[in-house]
């Protein structure tokens, strides 16, 4: 074998191997439409970066009528994060199956960060885990080292969900840390998104980040809208800012607004 057909021999097993995690990756990340609820409307954006990527969100529906929600973002890019997602996808379908963790996001990011450290030592990702509780218009989150999440009330005030947890993956150094939940109420008019860091730090030709501000900016002046149209206005918002330059990260936003 020629040097030229060794390179196309490679190209084409590489080839194979990332449509095989891309197949994997769809299967693992819900569809929007999946989330059906009496209480809630949920909102849905994923871009990776290259055909597979490190960005990922699922969520589980309790027997008691709570909603579980995570959306994650493992480092690096490509198949490697994807391999790592596929790994967080796994670790939380099994937890949400144990009720003495199930409704404590914090436990839930726990049992992840152990499982995947079992397995894969110095993997790191940031995630955000919550629960949401539609009898008592609560939700509970913990955040670890993610982007903060913006609740923006019904009556227009914006609360950020900023992290109380370090970014997850740190574990093994730190034994002795304390997990906890968060609680905040979440009721009628209410709004809530969640995103990945690819969406703040994207830049323009100037090398300027999108920056929170900017996602702060059109969440006000989109705050009547639905959730699905402040989605799509933050999106439009960012492509219009980076004047076509090539994305440098996957790209997630998740919404979720209780319904009137």
């Amino acid at each position: 074998m020629n040097n030229s057909d060794h390179y196309e021999s490679l190209v084409s097993l590489f080839d194979k191997q990332l449509e095989f995690a891309q197949n994997l990756q769809k299967k693992i990340i819900p569809s929007p439409g999946s989330f059906v609820s009496d209480h809630y409307h949920f909102y849905s954006y994923l871009r990776p970066f290259r055909k597979v990527g490190g960005d990922f969100y699922d969520f589980h529906f309790m027997d008691n009528g709570k909603i579980s929600l995570l959306i994650a973002d493992a480092t690096g890019h490509g198949i490697d994060a994807a391999m790592i997602t596929s790994m967080i996808k796994l670790s939380y379908s099994y937890t949400m199956k144990d009720n003495r963790i199930n409704q404590s996001p914090s436990l839930v990011l726990k049992q992840i960060e152990s499982d995947i450290s079992q397995q894969m030592d110095n993997t790191f990702f940031t995630a955000i885990a919550l629960v949401f509780d539609p009898l008592e218009d609560i939700l509970y989150f913990a955040n670890a080292g993610h982007p903060d999440a913006v609740l923006l009330k019904a009556s227009h005030k914006i609360e950020l969900l900023k992290p109380n947890l370090p970014m997850l993956g740190l574990q093994q150094f730190m034994t002795t840390m304390h997990y906890f939940d968060m609680r905040i109420n979440f009721s009628r008019g209410d709004k809530l998104l969640l995103f990945t860091d690819g969406l703040i730090d994207a830049k323009n030709p100037d090398r300027e980040e999108f920056s929170m501000e900017r996602v702060l900016s059109v969440i006000k002046k989109n705050a009547d809208s639905p959730i699905n149209l402040i989605g799509s206005h933050i999106i439009d918002a960012c492509v219009d800012f980076k004047r076509e330059q090539a994305p440098s990260d996957d790209i997630c936003i998740l919404g979720i607004e209780v319904d009137d």
